[in-house]
């Protein structure tokens, strides 16, 4: 019992990040900044956010490989479409969960691969909050709760609305981007 009460609190705490980890790295591309807070300092933030994420994800299974009454296996935790518990949903969780860790890897090894590879990588991000929300809403005990629905509802509309807005700055000329002026010297 204990260990699915901490394996459903790990998983929450993990989608909670994760969103605010997607939400850091959307500000930063449409460079929003402070005088007082400086961009590199929310691009730690994010590396930090992002780090967490894992760690309670890696929480969220390790609880999962110990519960005594759902007894997954450990190619059922790692491997997609192999659990015998709504195995399609639990699958996209183990697709979001290596595609984050892929994600978060290639941030180091970004003088490696360039920068280019590195931003082409990073748009699977959207790949993982998707399937990280629909594992949660299918495969989660209380992904049909009210609260449970209502943080889905505020994180996918918070990400929704940036990412619209990224869009939209992508496509303005960069001339009337204010915020970008000068923002290449923080970094």
């Amino acid at each position: 019992m204990l260990t699915w009460i901490v394996a459903r609190a790990a998983g929450f705490t993990a989608y909670g990040l994760l969103t605010c980890s997607v939400v850091l790295g959307l500000a930063l591309g449409l460079r929003w900044r402070s005088p007082r807070w400086p961009r590199w300092a929310t691009t730690e933030l994010h590396r930090f956010v992002t780090l967490l994420t894992l760690v309670f994800l890696g929480l969220h299974v390790l609880a999962l490989a110990l519960d005594g009454y759902m007894r997954f296996g450990l190619v059922e935790l790692l491997v997609p479409l192999a659990n015998h518990y709504r195995p399609l949903w639990t699958g996209l969780g183990v697709v979001a969960a290596w595609l984050a860790l892929a994600v978060w890897a290639s941030t180091w090894l970004q003088g490696l691969i360039g920068y280019r590879a590195w931003r082409r990588l990073h748009l699977a991000t959207f790949v993982v909050y998707a399937a990280a929300t629909l594992h949660g809403l299918q495969a989660g005990s209380d992904g049909r709760r009210p609260w449970a629905l209502a943080l889905y509802a505020a994180s996918a509309l918070t990400v929704a609305a940036l990412t619209v807005a990224r869009l939209a700055a992508a496509r303005r000329p960069a001339a009337s981007r204010p915020l970008e002026r000068g923002a290449a010297s923080e970094v």
